[in-house]
């Protein structure tokens, strides 16, 4: 733009120049013609119309002649039907009539020629300007196309740079990533070479050159054009195949990295399910041990006592069976008749109703008021055994019985709604490991043993319970899952799958009407009952424990 300014504003000032001296030439040669007519004509109307006249030669007509000349830029070609009748002047010259009759006729002539020749430069001064000045509009628009096109191609290579420095960090930053990946799943370090540009850049950088270079060579040599597009397409080609093979690699690579990333998720998943589960049973565990330690604690202490009834027990026995001997001894002695005679039918002798005999056993002496005191504490005694062994009998069979249930029945901290079925704990070691006292080794005079308790497979409970079981899982069978959904929310439980939840169901309908069953017969007590009815069925009655 710069050069084409200094280029045609000279151009312009020249033909400004030129046209401010035709037009003082063109107003001299009027001011001539005015005086030599003056000269020849004195009168004023005459001037006037001189007047007119030179206003006429000053080359304007304002609108078209009257007689129908026509006005070529506001130039008269015509000066001659001009002068004589011209409508923008708007009245008719008289000087062509005057100067005839003068001799003024070559003047008019060479006038004429002069200004047709002045008319023809300006009209072609005229053209030439009009030529140059679309000829200039043209260069600008030329220039105008050339620099948008310039600063478009300047965009673009700014847009390209900044996408490959884009790609370059992406770059950076999936190779720290995928190397750090690499390295935990491998457990060892890896090296990646860490490029400042990758591949994919410098081959975009490539092909930028090449086309650079290819514009250059068609501008410069317009002869090799077909040689250098082949090369130029050859080369763009493996570029784009190389550029294909990378991209294939990378996402290749973007592959497997998610693949390890989702593995190592679900590894970290599992790992806190068991964990989980493993804390769960656990705690499943201990309440166990803390309720077996608390039952092995009841039945020590009835244990106890029932070793110091027994010992009570024994050495009334022996008191007794002393008494009975000297008691013997003593009938023996005072009856005449021979103890041959004497059966069993025969009642013994009653004692004198007046003084009481006294009975000497051993050191001490007892009358008859004390013996009878003696045998009524005997049959006391008797009888307090009988009670201890039932208590022992019931403790027993409460024992089994609360085996069976904990074998039924879920531990309430080890059902979680999102695993699998828990079952009941295996306690037959645990019952087995208790200690039982055993009437008859106590009554020979043995030491405490232990005593295994019976199979619960064999018992009325355990049938009956499998029984119940088995009935509320046929019934639940042919259930769907919005059946399986309804029923769930009822009893209080989480639906995960199915089969867990038919399972679930039918093992919490099972031990209620097991526990019915239970109260029908009188083999459970009302607490017992009472801590059936709170076993936990879901996640939230865990987490209140």
């Amino acid at each position: 733009m710069e050069r084409k300014g200094v280029s045609f504003f000279p151009l312009m000032i020249g033909v400004v120049v030129v046209m401010v001296i035709c037009s003082m030439a063109i107003l001299a040669m009027a001011d001539v013609n005015e005086k030599m007519e003056l000269e020849v004509v004195g009168e004023q109307g005459e001037v006037a119309d001189v007047s007119g006249e030179r206003g006429l030669l000053g080359g304007r007509c304002r609108p078209a002649c009257a007689s129908g000349s026509s006005c070529c830029g506001g130039v008269c070609r015509n000066l001659q039907t001009s002068r004589n009748n011209c409508g923008g002047c708007g009245r008719r010259l008289r000087r062509s009539a005057v100067s005839e009759a003068l001799g003024g006729g070559y003047r008019k002539r060479d006038n004429d020629d002069r200004f047709d020749k002045i008319y023809d430069l300006l009209s072609e001064q005229a053209e030439e300007r009009e030529r140059k000045k679309q000829e200039a509009a043209k260069l600008e628009l030329f220039e105008a196309e050339k620099k948008k096109l310039q600063a478009e191609e300047e965009r673009n290579v700014q847009a390209r740079k900044k996408k490959e420095l884009h790609e370059a960090r992406l770059g950076k930053i999936v190779r720290s990533r995928m190397k750090s990946v690499c390295e935990s799943v491998l457990g060892k370090k890896i090296d990646i070479p860490d490029e400042d540009e990758s591949e994919i850049t410098k081959v975009k950088r490539e092909l930028d050159e090449l086309k650079a270079k290819y514009v250059g060579e068609k501008a410069r040599c317009a002869g090799e054009k077909a040689e250098s597009s082949l090369d130029a397409l050859r080369r763009e080609k493996e570029a784009l195949q190389k550029e294909q093979s990378l991209r294939s690699e990378e996402e290749i690579l973007k592959k497997e990295i998610e693949i390890l990333r989702a593995r190592n998720e679900k590894n970290k998943s599992i790992d806190a399910i068991s964990e989980s589960s493993q804390s769960d049973e656990i705690a499943a565990l201990r309440l166990q041990i803390q309720e077996l330690e608390g039952v092995q604690a009841a039945l020590q202490n009835r244990s106890n006592e029932l070793c110091s009834l027994k010992a009570e027990n024994l050495t009334l026995k022996k008191d007794f069976q002393d008494l009975r001997m000297e008691i013997d001894e003593l009938k023996n002695a005072n009856n005449k008749r021979s103890s041959e005679v004497v059966t069993d039918k025969s009642p013994p002798a009653e004692p004198d109703k007046g003084k009481q005999s006294l009975v000497s056993i051993g050191d001490a002496v007892y009358t008859p008021k004390d013996l009878d005191a003696l045998h009524k504490a005997y049959k006391k005694a008797q009888a307090g055994e009988e009670i201890a062994n039932k208590e022992v009998q019931a403790l027993k069979e409460r024992m089994a019985r609360m085996g069976a249930q904990l074998l039924t029945k879920q531990c309430p901290s080890a059902i979680r709604s999102y695993v699998r079925k828990t079952t009941p704990r295996n306690l037959r070691p645990a019952l087995s490991a208790i200690q039982i006292e055993d009437d008859e080794s106590k009554k020979e005079g043995g030491p405490w043993r232990t005593k295994a308790v019976e199979k619960l497979s064999e018992k009325p409970e355990e049938v009956q319970l499998k029984k119940l079981q088995e009935e509320e899982r046929r019934t639940l069978r042919p259930f769907k899952k919005a059946d399986m959904s309804k029923l769930c929310e009822e009893e209080g439980i989480t639906y995960i799958k199915l089969d867990q939840a038919k399972a679930n169901v039918a093992e919490i309908r099972a031990r209620r009407r097991f526990a019915q069953w239970l109260k029908d017969q009188g083999l459970q007590d009302e607490d017992e009952d009472d801590h059936e009815q709170h076993y936990a069925t879901s996640t939230e009655d865990i987490n209140d424990e």
